[in-house]
């Protein structure tokens, strides 16, 4: 469920609405929920559970050189003092020749529930230098405006969540 305006919106599974993380992809490097869903690429598996009790998983290619995909869940704190959970993700993120990796995105305007708000976030990673384990840091934000869009009504923010995933 997402929060929009003082109520809630279904997530786009349920055809009432979107999450934030549901309705955006940014040039295929940006996924939503739908991602936990896909078969692994056939590479290397990382997974494990952020300090917020979501799991991560991380989805190397058989070569090792890219993220091929990493989805999370992250709670999401707002001025108005609502909460609410959410799945972020990301796809064919190169790691470079230190193994590390990262991506940032937005602020990019979607529609949640007929109501425009902007998302952005980063993710940075390394894996460590015997590849048993990765590690980095997340944050993930969404702002939600009036029908018109000009005016803010509520800003929702994960914090900096690190994590931590092992073979």
């Amino acid at each position: 469920m997402l929060k929009v305006c003082g109520t809630f919106v279904a997530a786009a599974a349920t055809g009432a609405g979107a999450s934030a993380a549901d309705a955006v992809d940014r040039g295929g490097r940006h996924l939503g929920a739908q991602a936990a869903a896909k078969r692994a690429a056939g590479g290397h598996v990382y997974g494990g559970i952020t300090p917020q009790s979501w799991p991560i998983v991380v989805d190397l290619d058989k070569g090792a050189t890219k993220v091929t995909r990493i989805v999370t869940g992250l709670d999401m704190t707002c001025t108005s003092a609502e909460n609410f959970g959410t799945t972020d993700g990301f796809t064919d993120l190169k790691l470079n020749s230190k193994n590390r990796f990262h991506a940032t995105y937005g602020p990019q305007r979607i529609e949640v529930g007929g109501t425009p708000a902007d998302i952005q976030g980063a993710i940075t990673g390394r894996r460590s230098n015997d590849r048993s384990s990765m590690k980095g840091t997340w944050t993930y934000k969404v702002t939600f405006y009036d029908a018109g869009g000009t005016t803010v009504t509520d800003t929702c923010e994960s914090g900096l969540v690190s994590w931590k995933a092992e073979q």
